[in-house]
Order: structure tokens, then sequence, then C-alpha cells
């Protein structure tokens, strides 16, 4: 599949490691790369229901300091609200996650309105990106995937989880910032990803002064999680209102890396 376009951003992290190629595409320690691939059946089927036509996806990624495929490394997939982009959150989640030695991932279709982009559309989307890189660094498919959002990109993150699961990705871990839905419960019926799926680690993150979803409404996402049968939750507060926690993200990140019996 030949890539069309590509954008570089950089990053405040020094580039010591020599580049690496994915597609046609070279990929520096430290820097977000964007690319345009071709969409696959799912992304198709999608855009056919939405009666709209997507030949063409966006994707990004960034890997940390010493990457190599030789070596593996947890993958960290990232979600954003309906409408929003994925690609352009994940300068969010770089500061914590690539001194942590994660690769970052995310996709994206065209910009739609936000009633329009679901689930299934933003999955759809993604799971062009995910194919890709799949095949052109296949090494990657086995190694560690968790996902993350905040507020609607920590309900669809839930979701992505299921559906990666289903795809055969072992999932690790789901950090779901500012979240007052539980969504990981529909991953399961949408995705039927097996049981498997409830021993993922859970972690919620919620301001204590969050209007939205603050530790009322996490209590009740718990609440609905743990009826739904899933065992390994972990929900924190901090002093604040709706925003995301990078605290919070170093310690999910951290645990979702533990030997199982050491959670």
């Amino acid at each position: 599949m030949k890539l069309l376009l590509v954008f570089i951003w950089l990053l405040p992290v020094a580039i010591t490691a020599a580049p690496m190629w994915l597609g046609t595409n070279q990929v520096f320690p430290g820097r977000i790369v964007e690319f345009v691939v071709t969409a696959n059946a799912r992304a198709r089927m999608e855009a056919a229901q939405a009666h709209r036509v997507v030949s063409l996806l966006k994707g990004a990624v960034a890997v940390p300091e010493g990457f190599s495929l030789a070596k593996p490394r947890p993958i960290l997939i990232v979600s954003v609200p309906s409408g929003g982009s994925p690609i352009r959150a994940m300068a969010g989640y770089t500061n914590v996650a690539l001194p942590a030695g994660w690769v970052l991932l995310a996709g994206e279709g065209p910009r739609i309105p936000a009633e329009e982009d679901t689930v299934q559309w933003g999955w759809g989307m993604l799971s062009s990106v995910v194919d890709f890189t799949a095949r052109n660094w296949p090494q990657t498919k086995a190694w560690p995937v968790a996902c993350a959002g905040f507020s609607g990109g920590a309900k669809r993150s839930a979701t992505v989880a299921a559906a990666m699961m289903k795809e055969g990705y072992t999932v690790i871990g789901v950090f779901m910032g500012g979240c007052n839905e539980d969504r990981v419960t529909l991953g399961l019926q949408m995705y039927q990803p097996g049981d498997r799926f409830k021993s993922v680690p859970l972690f919620l993150s919620n301001g204590n002064s969050d209007p939205i979803a603050g530790p009322q409404q996490a209590a009740s996402v718990v609440a609905a999680m743990r009826r739904s049968g899933f065992v390994s939750i972990r929900s924190e507060t901090f002093d604040g209102g709706h925003r995301q926690n990078d605290s919070h993200l170093v310690d999910a990140l951290r645990w979702f890396r533990q030997p199982l019996g050491a959670r």
C-alpha cells in the first residue's frame, strides 16, 4: 500500500537514534509523523452506510528513544470525542507516554458532524491505520496495546479496546479520563471479544470538582462495569475539574505494564 502524504511535528525530545521506516515514511524518535493510507474494507463499508465515499485516511505514529522493531514496546491508541481529531490529541499524551517507552498511534477519517461520528465509524477509520501498521511492522501485532482518551474519548477508548481484542491484539489496559458512562460493557456487546476482555485493567481518572464527570459519576460507572463482570478496575480522583490528569496517566501506564499477579 502506497502512502501519499507525510506531515511531521517536532516534539521536545532529543533525537539520538537512527530513523525507522513505516511504509515509505521515515519515523524518528520524538516526532509525530502523519501519513495517509488507503481505506480498508471496514472503513469503506462504514462510509457506504453513511452515504459517503472514503478512499484515503490519515494516521499518525510517535515512537520513543531507542525504538527498534527488534524490541517489543507497548502501544497506546489515542481516542477523542465524536467529531474530534485523535491525531491532534496525540500531543497531549506524548510527554507522558514517550519517556515511559510507549509507541503512540492514532487514525481518523474525513471530518464529519459529531452526530455521525459513531463508534462504528471511528473504528472503521482507525482500523485502516491499525491494519496498515501491522502489515508494515508485523512485529507490532504481538506487542501489548492500551487505549486512552478523555471525556468522550474515554468512552470511545473502551470500545476501541474491545474491537482490538477481537482482532487478536493483546490489550493490557484502558485509561479513561473524565468518564461518566460505562462503555466497556457496550464494547463487550458490540465486538464480542470474549470473557477475557473482562480482565483488562480499567483506570478511571476524575476531578473531585468536575461537574460533568466527578466522583459520583465515576462511582456509577464503576458499579456498572462490575455488574457486567469487569474485575480489574482502579478509580482515582484528583483536585480539579474536567481535565486530564497527567499524574494519573503516568500511574495507569505503569499499572498496565505490571505482571498480572502484581496488579
